[in-house]
């Protein structure tokens, strides 16, 4: 069943729906032993009685990536016991949330991002009203962005890429005169298919 946006969304069957749909599938793995390994974490939560995703501007104090929008997260650390622990602990320093307030529901695809990270994505949900801001000095500020946009194939621009002799499609959103684009529109498009459309990967 695909998830609608037309209607007001049940976060509860948002959830499952989701959690579903990944127990229920392969995931897209990726064994490059020469890239640093890294893990985000996609954090949905309710707002307005819709599904909204968090995300965050980086500062321009960063060495990579300035001024763009991205999932919290980071990379592997040799005392972290795994990478959803990456991911959880990420968003911890990044935002103060609380790994203990963070139902992870399952976790989607792996990506290689240009700057020669292997990505885990896991998948989160917020239930009740937590207290965020801004923690560390890579994050300018925290986004809470309707899921939807990344659903409704009319919010984006798609433009082609050419890296290293391949060709990309590059999908650029706008939230609030913020531009959310690369690895991170690549993902949520790409969940917003396999996951809310049901699409074949």
């Amino acid at each position: 069943m695909n998830i609608r946006f037309d209607r007001p969304v049940d976060f509860e069957v948002f959830k499952e729906s989701i959690r579903d749909k990944l127990k229920n599938r392969a995931k897209r793995s990726i064994n490059f032993s020469d890239y640093r390994r890294a893990a985000v974490m996609m954090l949905f939560f309710e707002k307005d009685g819709s599904p909204h995703v968090l995300l965050q501007l980086r500062t321009d104090r960063v060495s990579t990536h300035k001024g763009q929008v991205s999932m919290p997260g980071g990379g592997f650390e040799n005392t972290d016991r795994d990478l959803l622990y990456t991911a959880l602990r990420e968003t911890q320093e990044e935002t103060g949330i609380e790994p203990s307030l963070i139902e992870v529901i399952g976790e989607f695809d792996e990506y290689i991002s240009i700057m020669g990270f292997q990505v885990n994505v896991f998948v989160g949900a917020l239930n009740s009203k937590v207290d965020y801001s801004a923690f560390d000095d890579e994050t300018e500020q925290i986004l809470e962005v309707p899921f939807e946009l990344f659903y409704n194939e009319n919010f984006y621009k798609c433009e082609k890429l050419n890296h290293e002799g391949r060709e990309y499609d590059v999908y650029f959103y706008d939230f609030n005169g913020i531009t959310v684009w690369g690895m991170t529109a690549r993902i949520l498009t790409d969940f917003s298919r396999k996951i809310c459309r049901n699409n074949q990967d």
